[in-house]
């Protein structure tokens, strides 16, 4: 055994202190050095079951994976994102919203381009996967009606129109984009021949329905809630919404035939302070997996063809089968991208009459 001398003893005691000096340093170096703060993405979706579907699918798995927070704010107005562009303060960084919105917002040049090299293009057609936009998932604008109220419900928008037949309150939507449609395919317009929109006959096909329309709706949740309680019997709502109120056993159902078909994309704001996290977002949401989950809460279709395959089957029931897509249109985006500024004027003094 190695006996320690005085010697031995003080060069011992030193190194220990010496030792405890440089911990207790080094535990003040780290004290006074700046936290890294955390990477973030914030994402601007509609809300409700919307929201709810993302935040599941897609945000809270994202953020287990790469360590990068997602912020969501409920609320997709493209007049809030034309606002935060021309302020220079733009908050949001993925810009979830619908085909029209996004030709607006193209047109205006507040978009990003969508970075293809890191955004999968695989199993995506060529007409979804444009320079500024990643699509989410195909929803529909479709008719809708209370099932305690309504027994034979309507086959069409001319069926919808009918007063006669029944005579009870609508809710319709508070913009032109579907309104406009509808009502010259109330009219007996073939699906074909809908655009250009004949403006003339929609206005009068609309001036008729107008004293029956109790409200104009401008929230997803408002056009449910009012129809669900018998405020309307009949209204027009978006399918995610509809899907939402049968799972909850509300009194709401839907009519594919003659629904308007719309693509919701994912975007990113020009000036947003995250775009790196934004195009991982984006491509994290490309993965079939992750749009087959989506699909299945919201009834929706994904815009991959692998996602379809992966779809939950007790889902399957809220979504359009081949028949009924058949009876469905498309919305034209070209045609609202040259006509949006003029539609929005003449249906505002419309309502306002």
């Amino acid at each position: 055994m190695k006996l320690f001398t005085s010697q031995t003893r003080e060069s011992t005691t030193l190194t220990v202190r010496s030792a405890l000096i440089a911990g207790a340093a080094g535990a003040l170096l780290l004290a006074a050095a700046p936290a890294v703060a955390q990477e973030t993405v914030v994402v601007a979706d509609a809300g409700g079951a919307q929201a709810e579907a993302l935040a599941a699918a897609l945000y809270e798995p994202f953020e287990k994976e790469t360590g990068i927070k997602v912020i969501a704010d409920h609320t997709t107005a493209i007049g809030k994102a034309q606002a935060m562009s021309r302020s220079g303060n733009v908050v949001w960084d993925v810009f979830i919203t619908g085909d029209t919105d996004v030709a607006q917002a193209t047109q205006d040049g507040i978009l990003m381009p969508i970075d293809w090299n890191v955004v999968p293009k695989e199993g995506l057609s060529p007409e979804v996967a444009q320079t500024y936009a990643a699509p989410s998932s195909r929803y529909a604008l479709v008719m809708t009606y209370n099932t305690n109220l309504i027994k034979d419900p309507p086959k069409s928008w001319a069926e919808w129109w009918d007063t006669a037949k029944y005579n009870c309150p609508r809710v319709m939507r508070n913009v032109p984009i579907d309104n406009l449609e509808a009502a010259v395919l109330s009219a007996g317009m073939p699906i074909d021949k809908v655009y250009p929109v004949d403006l003339k006959l929609a206005y009068e096909q609309l001036d008729k329905i107008q004293p029956k329309v109790v409200t104009f709706w401008d929230s997803g949740a408002q056009s449910i809630q009012l129809v669900a309680d018998g405020s309307a019997c009949l209204g027009t709502a978006w399918t995610s919404r509809v899907t939402a109120a049968e799972k909850a056993g509300q009194p709401v159902a839907r009519v594919w035939n003659q629904a308007i078909v719309h693509q919701d994309y994912f975007t990113v704001m020009k000036g947003a302070k995250n775009p790196k996290a934004a195009m991982k977002l984006i491509a994290f949401a490309m993965r079939p997996e992750v749009q087959a989950k989506i699909a299945s809460r919201l009834g929706t279709l994904p815009p991959n063809a692998k996602a379809q395959e992966l779809i939950e089957p007790a889902s399957l029931k809220y979504q359009p089968k081949p028949e009924d897509l058949s009876k469905t249109m498309l919305s034209n985006i070209g045609w609202w991208s040259t006509n949006m500024a003029d539609a929005y004027k003449k249906y505002s003094a419309w309502l306002t009459k």
